[in-house]
């Protein structure tokens, strides 16, 4: 998946958030497919540990590893927008034990970074420890998922991005997770204290695997949620899902029956109308953006769709929707290398998160002439830095990056940024001059 960077911690209000679909992460395990999964691993589990001894606790470990692997089949494909059951893993979607290996690294390695405080901080050490081992795995374990990286899950920049681009919901996920371990405890100490047969083993590796599918679930959902945001790419819409999952919701809604009865019925244009003249009443709503701005990319209106892109583009960044704002950006200027935003205040700040995003021709793209369209504005020495450095840093271009910091210099010499330019063209040089050193001594 994509690169991140965060910039909003408010969830899409198009789309039920976690925390209202509770009752579905709970059922979750007792769809077929994952029931009969459980009850086999559990049984063969229980019974191995009861005849077999040590042996037994060895193959009940490998189960475990291989019911891992399977619960982050079910958080990828949640976060994908994927909510129905895992039932062919005959194919690409049998999972991966290395993803399992990383999220147990990654455990392993938090509780060993948090026995100092357990050691010199007394009690005030054991409530920071207890704190970091309930705040930090989530996010780490859908860092793993998403990106198939434990450095990534253990980077402190990645893990408080993912927190502060969830925001205070993440405290909420953090609650739920701990809650439905803690009843998972609290039925295996109820069931160890009334049930006195060997039954007790399966019946408790079966509680702890189907608490464990619940959190798995929910974090993928949790993904999915706020997939936008993290930069994440989905393969099945707000739209859709939520059609899918609350089906009672969008018939309740008069305006989206009218529009899906239109687009059933192939009156594309009576559809864009109707549309257009709902964002006029109501304006905020960024779920009808996007399908307006789809439906005109989709029946060939150019004209309209770059015109309603630009307004829209606007909004998101006001939103702080930033990678949504990028992506329209891209697609704007696929169809039109000329296009760019309307408002000139957006595309520095549009360029900049492009660039800490990775996407750095986005960038270059939204800046390339800006001094010339935009003459005397206020970011043309930012947007000439910042050029500088992607040029230089990312393509290697240390002319044509020279060539703009001295142009920086030479028409902003009072401003800020002139002096940070005039110690990046001094690197610079020095890199020239130690580059043909080198040269001149081969």
């Amino acid at each position: 998946m994509a690169e991140q960077v965060g910039f909003s911690v408010e969830a899409d209000p198009a789309f039920t958030p976690f925390w209202r679909r509770l009752p579905r992460f709970l059922v979750y395990p007792m769809q077929m497919g994952p029931l009969v999964r459980m009850a086999g691993f559990a049984l063969v589990g229980g019974v191995a540990i009861l005849l077999l001894g040590p042996f037994g606790l060895l193959i009940n470990l490998i189960l475990w590893l291989v019911f891992l692997k399977y619960a982050f089949v079910v958080l990828e494909r949640t976060a994908v927008g994927r909510f129905d059951e895992p039932n062919n893993l005959e194919g690409n979607e049998q999972g991966e034990i290395s993803q399992v290996l990383r999220m147990i690294a990654l455990l392993i390695i938090l509780g060993i970074l948090t026995l100092p405080l357990f050691i010199f901080l007394g009690k005030i050490g054991e409530g920071l420890a207890w704190l970091l081992i309930n705040i930090v795995p989530p996010a780490g374990i859908m860092i793993i998922a998403t990106t198939h990286s434990l450095g990534q899950a253990l980077n402190p920049k990645w893990i408080i991005f993912y927190a502060r681009t969830i925001g205070s919901p993440y405290l909420a996920l953090c609650f739920l997770l701990l809650s439905v371990t803690s009843s998972e405890a609290w039925a295996q100490h109820l069931m160890g204290a009334h049930v006195n047969s060997w039954v007790v083993l399966p019946l408790t590796s079966f509680l702890q695997f189907y608490f464990t599918l619940i959190t798995y679930n929910m974090m993928g959902y949790v993904i999915y949620q706020y997939h936008d945001k993290l930069g994440l790419h989905a393969e099945v819409s707000f739209e859709k899902a939520e059609a899918k999952l609350s089906p009672n919701k969008q018939a309740a809604d008069p305006f989206l029956a009218k529009l899906g009865a239109l687009m059933a019925e192939g009156k594309e244009e009576e559809a864009c109308g109707l549309l257009r003249e709902e964002l006029r009443i109501n304006w905020d709503r960024n779920d009808l953006h996007e399908r307006y701005q789809k439906l005109l990319v989709a029946i060939g209106k150019k004209d309209l769709a770059a015109d309603h892109a630009r307004d829209f583009i606007g909004k998101l960044v006001l939103d702080k929707k930033l990678f949504q704002a990028m992506d329209l950006c891209e697609q704007g200027l696929k169809a039109d290398p000329a296009f760019q935003p309307k408002n000139a205040d957006h595309v520095y700040e549009l360029a900049a998160a492009a660039s800490l995003a990775n996407r750095h021709k986005l960038a270059l793209d939204l800046m390339r002439g800006f001094d010339k369209r935009y003459p005397g504005h206020k970011h043309i020495p930012q947007v000439y830095l910042l050029s500088a450095k992607i040029l230089e840093e990312r393509y290697g271009k240390a002319e044509e990056a020279a060539k703009i910091l001295r142009a920086l210099q030479a028409k902003f010499p009072e401003h800020a940024l002139a002096a940070e330019a005039r110690k990046y063209l001094a690197a610079l040089a020095r890199t020239n001059a130690a580059g043909q050193k080198s040269a001149g001594g081969a």
